[in-house]
């Protein structure tokens, strides 16, 4: 059977979109429909460095709407400096195109409004944030783990988060010029990890520091870190039901490097270590209350993530949940949706926030009267 092919432009020609021009070719339901660039030298070599016809490349959605040879354009991928963000999603949904934003959603929460709003007003499309991270195996092994073992784990009581890298003296392209780097470019993809395992928001976040170390040669801020205060809706304003975690986030890390997620609860406990490019993930279950007893297994990584048949991940797992909304006319929106990706966003402003004022920042305040209620099942 011949599959009817849902078709992408990619706006913004840098390194990372490559990643996703491969995984428009791997996935059988999706192909590359057109390159979008504001620098014409970048399009000039696109046809030879690309592999593409020089009939797919453009200047502007609009050109590529109107001049592709082609055919229908159902998607745009939009890999651009992360200040023009909010233009051009909501230039795409201007016109009647689903929207891939790659993190970081916006530069100001007050762009980051305004893509939620605009996702609002045209719910007959879809929309992503490629915080795609929480689509990997041993994430999702961690999560449904979770998911399977409540009544032996109990609530969860703390958690701790800590990625340590070592990028180097700097960082290419237009990244290096970022204020908050790490903050900005990396940990998107964590905090959305912690929303999206513990199924709660983070509603304040205390004590963050955002800096450089001594020797650091970056233009922007390398390390990260910050307390952070995780609740469901019913207990935004009640304290007394807060968990509470830490966050560690480090790009000019010198000596041992690790990614490590501990999710402490009352019955036991669940991590994930990666160390050497080797995941583990491992549960230790305790045999007295009090936890002076208790035995530690090895947790099997689960490949179908979120029960999908196909076995996506990551890029190709984003794509398909995008190829299935877009069948339901936007009423089954990806997980990561403006509306959900936005309460991602709102921790990295808000741990801005804390470290310029040095005070505690309560989160809801960003989302206030936003229309969050809309046609979406993941919400």
């Amino acid at each position: 059977m011949v599959v009817q092919k849902k078709r992408a432009m990619i706006v913004g020609i840098g390194g990372h979109a490559h990643v996703w021009k491969k995984a428009l070719e791997i996935h059988p339901h999706w192909e590359l429909a057109a390159l979008v660039d504001t620098d014409t030298d970048k399009l000039d070599h696109a046809p030879q460095s690309w592999g593409v016809d020089p009939s797919e490349v453009f200047t502007s959605m609009e050109e590529a709407i109107q001049f592709g040879q082609n055919g229908h354009i159902d998607l745009a991928i939009i890999e651009t400096p992360t200040f023009s963000h909010h233009v051009l999603a909501i230039e795409a949904l201007e016109l009647g195109l689903n929207v891939i934003c790659e993190k970081n959603m916006a530069s100001t929460i007050g762009q980051g409004r305004q893509m939620v709003k605009a996702a609002f007003e045209h719910p007959e499309l879809c929309t992503a944030i490629g915080t795609q991270t929480r689509f990997f195996p041993h994430n999702w092994t961690v999560k449904k783990f979770l998911q399977e073992n409540k009544e032996t784990l109990g609530p969860i009581t703390s958690i701790n988060m800590t990625y340590l890298y070592n990028w180097g003296k700097t960082r290419q392209g237009w990244r290096r010029w970022l204020p908050d780097l790490f903050l900005e470019d990396m940990a998107p993809h964590h905090l959305d990890l912690l929303r999206y395992l513990t199924e709660m928001d983070v509603v304040q976040v205390q004590g963050a520091v955002n800096f450089k170390p001594s020797f650091s040669y970056f233009k922007g801020s390398s390390s990260t870190f910050a307390i952070l205060a995780l609740a469901t809706s019913k207990d935004y304003e009640n304290q007394d039901n807060w968990i509470y975690a830490t966050y560690r986030g480090d790009w000019q890390k010198k000596g041992e490097l690790y990614h490590r997620i501990d999710i402490n609860c009352e019955g036991g406990e669940i991590s994930l270590v990666e160390q050497n490019k080797t995941r583990t993930v491992t549960a230790t279950l305790f045999d007295d209350p009090e936890g002076f007893q208790f035995h530690a297994e090895n947790v099997p990584v689960m490949p179908n993530v979120e029960y999908n048949e196909y076995g996506y991940a990551s890029e190709t797992f984003l794509l398909e949940e995008m190829r299935v909304g877009i069948d339901s006319k936007g009423e089954k929106q990806p997980q990561t949706n403006f509306r959900n990706g936005y309460k991602t966003f709102a921790i990295i402003r808000g741990i801005v926030e804390s470290y310029d004022t040095g005070k505690a920042v309560f989160l809801p305040k960003y989302w206030k009267n936003l229309p969050f209620k809309g046609r979406s099942e993941f919400e």
